[in-house]
């Protein structure tokens, strides 16, 4: 999750221009929303528990998030998307930090 939110911050940096011109860069982060929706779906799946024990992570938004580019991306919004990006993303990846090094994987 780490991971694909990382990327997604970087693609944000291009800025709001690259992403409304550029095609492949907002495919690059939806893909990347896909991903950190899987990933945090295998998380619950693999360990019901996580959800309670990081409730700093907010497990259901990135799980519809993920469903709602995965299964309707024909009305997709771009305006959601990049907030979801530059604000959304940005956030759940300090949770993430936090969790990690609480559980002590920061470097996973």
């Amino acid at each position: 999750m780490r991971e694909a939110a990382d990327a997604i911050i970087a693609y944000t940096a291009r800025g709001r221009e690259a992403f409304d011109s550029d095609a492949v860069l907002r495919d690059a982060i939806l893909y990347q929303v896909v991903v950190l929706g899987e990933a945090a779906k295998a998380a619950l799946a693999a360990d019901p528990s996580v959800e309670s024990a990081l409730p700093e992570v907010e497990w259901s938004p990135i799980a519809r998030m993920r469903d709602r580019v995965a299964h309707h991306y024909w009305a997709t919004d771009r305006e959601v998307v990049w907030a979801t990006a530059t604000v959304a993303v940005p956030e759940l990846r300090v949770a993430l930090v936090t969790a990690l090094a609480r559980l002590g994987q920061a470097d996973r």
